[in-house]
């Protein structure tokens, strides 16, 4: 039996071992099926970008031969084999694995779970084979596979490895694959990788004897005539990767962000948001006007800064942008319905819609560091609406012609027929300017298609007038000075008009009964009050009435009662002292409150002498 046979026969005999003695330290059956056994390098190991977050354990390789070797597992695994270990709830071990989590007593008990795997492994060494190996788990580490350098030292330097894998189950539960890499030499098969040819030794030219040459004598040289030596040369950049790893890279981490986004902004909104038929390609602005985005569309910028530059948007349809902001206010669907049916984007409702593009410019951003190779962050800036037919593709606005990648995706929510949400990037932002001949060929095609019928078009609409810009708080249109405006551009808001009512304090609840200790309270304090629940207009408030203080009242601290706060912040108006009041705050509850606005905290049920004391401290009678 030859070298290497004899190693697949040690490691096949160790990996099947794992499913026993595993599952013996779990408690529960563990399956390790459709072991492999094979010769490879780094590069290879590492090339498929899909890879999902990795956790990565070094082990130390003592006895005849040194080293090091690694075991490798996806985080979602490992969370499960951990949480199992120490007997975590089923809900909590599920939440551990879709977030892809490895921290605390979870890293702590995949650790025991890796200390059997060297076990077994030293166990198979120690029986079969004819020298002494022994594997020592050290540490646990997060490895995330697309920001792997194939040429770095980092995880483990490249060459050659030796890999043995296998995919793992619990029941129903897939487990992945488990891979344990060991470097091929210490398994003395470095000679026989197919990976890496042995190397040719090159032959060595015969001396050739001369006669010496005479050295000529150096010419002194003045001190005018010494020469400055000349500044060291820039290190070249980093060679750009080809286009089809660029744009398989980038597609994986959006695939990986889309998905993410979904759960935020449905967690945002407190009822599911799906996001599905993810299509991921390049496009010129020619392309995208006339075959992704040709109804009017909220346009909110996406500033990237990091180690590249530049600016991309994230496009909705305006229906689609009322429904997403007013059910974050929990506007009343009629009311949605209303504004959609109109089009009209504006006020709370438009306020509310950019905390949604802070929220997906958010989820970008983290899944760009953990995932990306380089630095990229993702800010939002300002909204504007853009009106397709409108959009002349010769000009700056809202973006120049070029090259750009197009992420788009349908999104579902429960009561309302939404469409697609489209980001779309500069192409050089992801390393994707240098696009293949046959791709630019085909959006120059789809331009002058598109150039040709514009230059064609004969029917009054494509000299229809701008759409007048709309007044304060969407009411009638603008004057005429303002009114015909370019597509997107910004008027400045009016101040509104001193309020003439009463002051008056706004008690904020989603259920009556819960304000009735306050009024008594503010009353006996010669303070008038306005009663409204999380549903109703508060604009009109600011307008109407001097607002003293506002106190917000949750008969269960939750999205609900946030969503109202994001209301008040959208009023256009400074906001007075707001008193959060509710049962059963925890600290990130209380940390959500102050960013919200809160000026204090009351926990409930409280005493009316508590009422009071908040009450005399934050709200002051006007003079």
């Amino acid at each position: 039996m030859d070298h290497r046979a004899i190693i697949d026969v040690v490691c096949k005999t160790g990996t099947e071992k794992l499913a026993s003695e595993i599952g013996m330290l779990l408690g529960q059956d563990l399956i390790c099926s459709d072991i492999k056994l094979t010769l490879t390098t780094k590069d290879n190991l590492f090339s498929n970008l899909e890879r999902k977050k990795t956790a990565l354990n070094r082990m130390s390789v003592e006895g005849d031969r040194e080293g090091n070797c690694y075991l490798l597992n996806s985080i979602s695994a490992a969370a499960i084999l951990a949480g199992t270990l120490i007997m975590l709830p089923e809900d909590v071990i599920e939440d551990s694995a879709n977030a892809e989590k490895l921290d605390g007593e979870l890293e702590d008990a995949f650790g025991e779970v890796a200390n059997i795997i060297a076990g077994v492994y030293t166990q198979s060494f120690v029986d079969k084979y004819n020298k002494s190996l022994r594997f020592i788990k050290q540490s646990v580490e997060e490895l995330i596979p697309t920001k792997i350098d194939p040429a770095s030292d980092q995880p483990f330097p490249p060459g050659n490895y030796y890999v043995a894998s296998c995919n793992m189950a619990f029941g129903e539960t897939d487990l992945g694959i488990q891979e344990f890499v060991v470097p091929a030499a210490i398994f003395d098969l470095e000679e026989t990788s197919a990976d890496t040819p042995a190397a040719t030794p090159e032959a060595k030219p015969e001396p050739v004897t001369t006669a010496p040459e005479p050295t000529p004598e150096p010419e002194p040289v003045t001190a005018t005539e010494e020469a400055t030596p000349e500044p060291a040369a820039a290190p070249p950049p980093p060679p750009r990767p080809p286009f089809a790893d660029a744009k398989k890279l980038t597609d994986v981490v959006f695939n990986a962000t889309i998905g993410q986004l979904g759960e935020e902004i449905g967690a945002l909104l407190g009822q599911p948001l799906k996001c599905s038929d993810v299509q991921l390609l390049m496009t010129s602005k020619a392309d995208f006007f006339s075959n992704h985005c040709i109804e009017k569309s909220v346009f909110s910028r996406l500033n990237v800064t990091g180690e590249r530059e530049g600016r991309g948007f994230m496009c909705v349809q305006v229906p689609d942008a009322v429904a997403l902001g007013g059910t974050l206010i929990m506007l009343p669907e009629d009311q949605i319905e209303k504004q959609r049916a109109a089009a009209n984007l504006d006020g709370e409702t438009e306020d509310a819609y950019g905390e949604i593009a802070n929220i997906l410019a958010g989820g970008l951003t983290q899944v760009f560091l953990d995932r990306y190779p380089q630095q990229l962050r993702f800010i939002r800036t300002e909204s504007e609406t853009v009106v397709p037919t409108k959009v002349d593709t010769a000009s700056e606005e809202p973006f120049p012609e070029g090259n750009y990648y197009l992420a788009s995706f349908a999104i579902t929510m429960d009561g309302f027929e939404l469409q697609r949400i489209l980001l779309i990037f500069p192409a050089e932002v992801f390393q994707l300017d240098d696009l293949p001949a046959t791709a630019q060929a085909s959006t120059e095609t789809s331009a002058n298609n598109t150039a040709s019928a514009e230059a064609t078009a004969t029917t009054p609409a494509a000299a229809t007038a701008p759409e007048p810009a709309l007044g304060e708080w969407g009411g009638p249109p603008a004057t005429p000075t303002t009114a015909g405006e370019a597509v997107g551009a910004t008027t400045a808001k009016q101040p509104l008009a001193e309020p003439t009512g009463a002051p008056v304090v706004l008690l904020i609840s989603d259920q009556e009964t819960a304000t009735a200790p306050f009024v008594e309270i503010l009353s006996s304090a010669g303070l008038e009050c306005q009663v409204l629940t999380f549903q109703d207009e508060v604009r009109e408030q600011f307008q109407h009435h001097k607002i003293l203080g506002i106190i917000l009242i949750m008969t269960q601290v939750g999205e609900k009662g946030f969503a109202s706060a994001i209301k008040l912040q959208s009023a256009g108006q400074p906001l007075p002292p707001i008193i959060f009041a509710g049962p059963e705050w925890t600290r990130s509850a209380v940390l959500r409150a102050v960013k919200y606005g809160a000026k204090d905290i009351l926990i409930m049920p409280a005493s009316n002498d508590e009422i009071q004391n908040k009450v005399t401290t934050h709200f002051k009678k006007a003079s």
